[in-house]
This record gives structure tokens, C-alpha cells and sequence, in this order.
């Protein structure tokens, strides 16, 4: 469900006072928060569960949230491997 129009837009506190410094690199935690247009061409270091992934913000992300871009889970390349060998030997049988 999506915020009510009436409401402003959510950015976390600590986003929002350090939205004006340049030169230090942000840490964001909150995925729910929205991305503002002040940080276009910025680097971000998105928390996911796990660690903080970079994110270089560009024109399209704006007013979206900082989740949609910060992935939490990964298929490795096992995953795949697993995969073919599978179909490999039912292919020989």
C-alpha cells in the first residue's frame, strides 16, 4: 500500500541533516525512506540486511525508495552449476 497523498514524503532524519555535506559519504539505513532530489550524482552506501551495498544515485531513482535498489538476496553461481549437472545426467540416463 502506498503513503497517503496528504502526507510529505518520508526521508530519514539523519538523511535529510546530512543531505548538504558533499564530501562525506552517506550511510543509509532506512530502505523505506524516499530518494530526494539533491542527490543526483551522489554515492550512497545502502544497508540490505547484511552489509552496505554503493548506489551512485541518477535521475530516474528519484522518488523512489532507497530499497527497490539495494538487493537482499543473491543466486550465486552454484546455484546454476547445480543446474546443469542435473540436467547433464538425466541427458546421459
Amino acid at each position: 500500500m502506498s503513503r497517503s497523498n496528504w502526507k510529505i514524503p518520508y526521508i530519514s532524519n539523519i538523511l535529510f541533516s546530512n543531505l548538504f555535506k558533499k564530501n562525506k559519504t552517506l550511510n543509509v539505513w532506512e530502505r523505506s525512506s524516499l530518494i530526494p532530489a539533491t542527490l543526483i550524482n551522489r554515492r550512497l552506501r545502502v544497508h540490505n540486511g547484511a552489509w552496505l551495498l554503493i548506489l551512485t544515485v541518477k535521475s530516474g531513482m528519484i522518488g523512489h525508495k532507497f530499497g527497490e535498489f539495494s538487493f537482499t538476496k543473491s543466486m550465486g553461481k552454484s546455484i546454476h552449476l547445480e543446474k546443469k549437472q542435473k540436467k547433464k545426467k538425466i541427458k546421459k540416463q
